[in-house]
């Protein structure tokens, strides 16, 4: 039987000019439920609408994701009063597309270029590693998620049916780190 993998020392927290971005924790249970829930963000997810047991399994996933991975997904709160907004960061995509970007915000923190912010974040991370080609995925529907990631250099690669809608499926080459 192979041995357990050793646990991996969570990254320190991604500053930005309004935000912070921590690794995901068992702590951030009541956060990533609500956003999960919520059908203006969970429902545009992957995964739809979750319940708490769901959500609890997510959170598991995420965990284990950075141990597994060495990255994962950051919960993005606002540095000024540490409210939370939602989460960006990378995952490894169940359809084989590799290291993969997801992010979702609160709708009372949309419009205000958060996720970008978080995003930009979540990208230097992912270059400072020397990841390479990040991949993210949205439904063909999402006009704002597919301009927020024009926007941010990537690139359409294709676009899919999947059984119950169609998704655009983006690339960016992340930097050699320096």
């Amino acid at each position: 039987m192979p041995s357990p993998l050793p646990l991996m020392t969570l990254p320190a927290p991604l500053v930005t000019a309004r935000l912070v971005l921590s690794a995901i924790t068992a702590a951030d249970f009541e956060d990533l439920a609500r956003l999960a829930a919520d059908p203006e963000v969970g429902g545009k997810l992957k995964h739809g609408v979750l319940t708490p047991d769901q959500s609890r399994a997510l959170l598991q996933d995420y965990c284990d994701g950075w141990n597994r991975l060495g990255y994962g997904v950051f919960m993005v709160r606002r540095r000024d009063d540490h409210r939370f907004v939602g989460l960006a960061g990378l995952w490894e995509h169940d359809d084989g597309h590799g290291a993969a970007l997801r992010y979702a915000v609160m709708p009372e923190h949309r419009g205000q270029g958060f996720t970008k912010e978080a995003v930009v974040a979540v990208l230097d991370f992912a270059a400072a590693r020397g990841l390479g080609t990040i991949r993210a995925v949205t439904r063909e529907t999402n006009a704002v998620s597919r301009k927020i990631l024009t926007g941010l250099g990537f690139h359409l690669v294709e676009l899919r049916q999947k059984a119950d809608r169609r998704v655009a499926i983006y690339s960016q080459h992340s930097p050699e780190p320096s």
